[in-house]
C-alpha cells in the first residue's frame, strides 16, 4: 500500500481517471479521507538503523514501540481496517480511500480544517463528513456522492 508520511493511500481500482466523470458507462470516484489513529513502528534516522540492524536490536525496538500501543487503540484500528476492506470490497473502483493519522501534519491541518472531534472520521468528496462508526450514515453519504454498492452489506 502506498504511504506517505502518516497518511496511507488505498486504491480500489483504476486510480483516479474517472474522478466527476458522468458520462454514460463511467462512475464517478467518491474521495473518502477517514482521519484516524494509525498504529506505526517508528523508525529511525538511516544512520541509526544502520546500527540497529547491524547489532540485531532492530526488530525487538521495533516490537517493543508496537506493544507500547493499549489494547483499545488496537480494537479500533482493526476495526476500521476491517470497515476500509468492507468498503472496498462492496464498493469497489468507485472509491479512492486515504488514511490520515491525526498526529501527521497533514491531519492536523485536516482535524481542525473540518472541525474533527473524534475518531474515526470520513470526509466524502472534501466536504461531507461522518464521525463514528455507524456505517449506514456512511453509506448514505457514499450514494448522495453518486456511489452504488456492488455487494449488499
Amino acid at each position: 500500500m502506498p504511504s506517505s508520511g502518516n497518511q496511507r493511500i488505498i486504491t480500489t481500482g483504476g486510480g483516479n481517471p474517472a474522478r466527476g466523470a458522468l458520462r454514460e458507462g463511467v462512475v464517478p470516484t467518491i474521495d473518502i479521507e477517514v482521519i484516524a489513529p494509525l498504529i506505526s513502528g517508528a523508525k529511525h534516522c538511516s544512520h541509526c538503523q544502520n546500527f540497529f540492524d547491524d547489532a540485531g536490536i532492530s526488530q525487538p525496538v521495533l516490537d517493543e514501540e508496537l506493544n507500547s500501543y493499549p489494547e483499545e487503540i488496537w480494537q479500533d484500528y482493526a476495526r476500521l481496517s476491517q470497515m476500509v476492506r468492507d468498503l472496498s470490497r462492496r464498493y469497489g473502483d468507485q472509491l479512492r480511500i486515504v488514511l490520515i493519522d491525526p498526529h501527521s501534519p497533514m491531519g492536523l491541518w485536516k482535524s481542525v480544517r473540518h472541525w474533527v472531534r473524534t475518531y474515526p472520521t470520513f470526509i466524502v468528496n472534501g466536504q461531507a463528513k461522518c464521525t463514528g462508526w455507524d456505517q449506514g450514515v456512511l453509506d448514505s453519504l457514499l450514494r448522495a456522492g453518486g456511489a452504488t454498492a456492488l455487494v449488499a452489506s
